[in-house]
């Protein structure tokens, strides 16, 4: 191949690069059919530290059932909360009822009518949010039956914590049985 050829496919290399790149912020995109969001701890004051283990818990390599069981705790042991990662399985939806404005960090001005695609709970009534391509954090009504004066939740998403921990002799493990640990809320 000469130098012609060579500058060719660069050129065409370049171009589906940058095609991609501009996919990803194409405000007509569907919103993401899984999403997953490390480090995330999805709710008021949740926090990763020293947890007690409140029901027979099963640890895995990796973030699978299927995966290869790495070690059981029973309940009173002790475990470290390293980190973990909130999977949205489905998202939810909401609908704009109002101009606002959202995001106070970012700012995404939306109109009435406009589909909010939510990820995931965060905190506080805070939600992690799907918009035109782009990934936001406001409040939102926390279910199908409540409104507030801007936004209309129409179905909340699907998702599953996984979370990676550490026993007393230094194995890390996951899991997605979130609710067999104590001292995850630091408010309580």
């Amino acid at each position: 191949m000469g130098r012609y050829g060579i500058f060719l496919l660069l050129i065409c290399c370049c171009m589906s690069i940058g095609t991609t790149a501009l996919s990803i912020q194409n405000p007509n995109s569907s919103p993401p059919n899984h999403f997953e969001d490390y480090g995330a701890c999805p709710f008021e004051c949740c926090t990763y530290r020293r947890w007690t283990v409140n029901s027979a818990t099963v640890f895995y390599k990796q973030r699978s059932t299927s995966s290869t069981v790495i070690f059981r705790a029973s309940k009173g042991q002790q475990v470290v909360g390293l980190t973990g990662v909130v999977i949205t399985l489905q998202p939810g939806k909401a609908i704009v009822k109002k101009a606002t404005t959202l995001d106070r960090t970012r700012k995404v001005r939306v109109k009435a009518g406009d589909v909010l695609y939510i990820l995931h709970y965060e905190g506080e009534g805070i939600y992690k949010f799907w918009f035109r391509g782009r990934i936001y954090e406001d409040y939102m009504p926390s279910s199908p039956n409540e409104s507030s004066e801007y936004i209309q939740m129409i179905s909340k998403p699907q998702t599953v914590w996984w979370v990676k921990v550490k026993n007393q002799i230094g194995q890390v493990g996951w899991s997605k049985q979130t609710d067999h640990f104590d001292n995850v809320d630091a408010c309580g």
